[in-house]
């Protein structure tokens, strides 16, 4: 008797959950904050266009992008930018572009030509040395959110 409420007392495994991760979503429309959207793509995440849900792809060409901080391009993500327009209001800073482009070597800094900073300190633009984030490990007790 007692091994019987012993096995109804013990909780039954949880059943694995598969949450799907939010999308990345860009806007490049120069109206939205694509800050932490922005980043993410730059760091090497899929992302997805606001206006259409198309894929944005390894290059971005021809977009405009409000932004409220730093935003950091990662060497060795494959990432390449051409034309483009960063705004930081708060700041009064523009950077406008040419190329930036981060190849897929993560010991080469990302290369960057006819890039034209206006505002900000004399620090933009520059290399800058950060420390390799530890690799992630799927959460095993991760609950999904539910709306």
């Amino acid at each position: 008797m007692f091994a019987l409420a012993a096995a109804v007392a013990r909780p039954a495994a949880a059943a694995p959950q598969h949450c799907v991760h939010p999308a990345v979503v860009l806007w490049g429309d120069g109206r939205h904050d694509d800050t932490k959207a922005l980043q993410a793509w730059l760091d090497g995440s899929n992302a997805l266009w606001g206006d259409s849900g198309a894929p944005v792809g390894a290059t971005i060409e021809w977009h405009a992008f409000r932004l409220s901080g730093p935003v950091y391009v990662a060497a060795g993500s494959g990432r390449t930018l051409e034309n483009f327009r960063f705004s930081w209001p708060a700041r009064g800073e523009t950077v406008t572009g040419g190329v930036i482009r981060a190849g897929r070597d993560p010991n080469r800094a990302p290369m960057m030509t006819g890039v034209r900073i206006v505002g900000g300190d004399s620090g933009e633009g520059k290399p800058v040395a950060l420390p390799n984030a530890p690799p992630r490990k799927p959460a095993r007790d991760v609950n999904c959110g539910i709306s």
